[in-house]
């Protein structure tokens, strides 16, 4: 989805990808607004494992719709940071033995937790990963291009 509005705002949607905590499209939404990234955040989709895999407080997928009045890689940038705190929130929590990473993300035992981000823009999607690789970063690179105004 996509929507550019006449006012320069844009709406995209997200999809938190791996063992996602039930409180992480909350919390990627207010690092997104804290960062004013994002005006509007609007959870549009959030799904419990299937039969037999894992319970508790994990979803299966998490997606949201993001207004901004800002640019692309202002919501980018915010959600490389939010990875990167979800991965060292993992990390801390495998050596201190906490439950949970304190931002929604981490899964129990630091194991698990969100590995990366889809932002989908219309038909188009770039999958942003932290830390990223140098291929990564040119496939990100091109996305903002295309869908930064000219």
């Amino acid at each position: 989805m996509v929507e550019r509005k006449p006012d320069g705002r844009f709406a995209c949607e997200l999809v938190i990808n791996g063992d996602v905590r039930a409180d992480a499209p909350a919390a990627l939404g207010r690092k997104l607004f804290e960062e004013g990234a994002a005006s509007e955040v609007v959870p549009v989709y959030v799904g419990q494992p299937a039969p037999g895999r894992r319970a508790g407080d994990l979803v299966e997928v998490a997606t949201l719709v993001v207004t901004s009045a800002g640019t692309l890689v202002a919501v980018i940038d915010t959600i490389r940071g939010w990875l990167t705190g979800e991965r060292n929130s993992r990390s801390g929590s495998a050596t201190s033995g906490s439950a949970s990473s304190g931002n929604g993300t981490g899964a129990a035992g630091g194991t698990g937790g969100v590995t990366s981000i889809t932002v989908i823009m219309g038909d188009d999607r770039v999958e942003i990963i932290q830390p990223s690789t140098a291929a990564e970063e040119r496939l990100v690179e091109a996305f903002v291009r295309r869908h930064s105004p000219s």
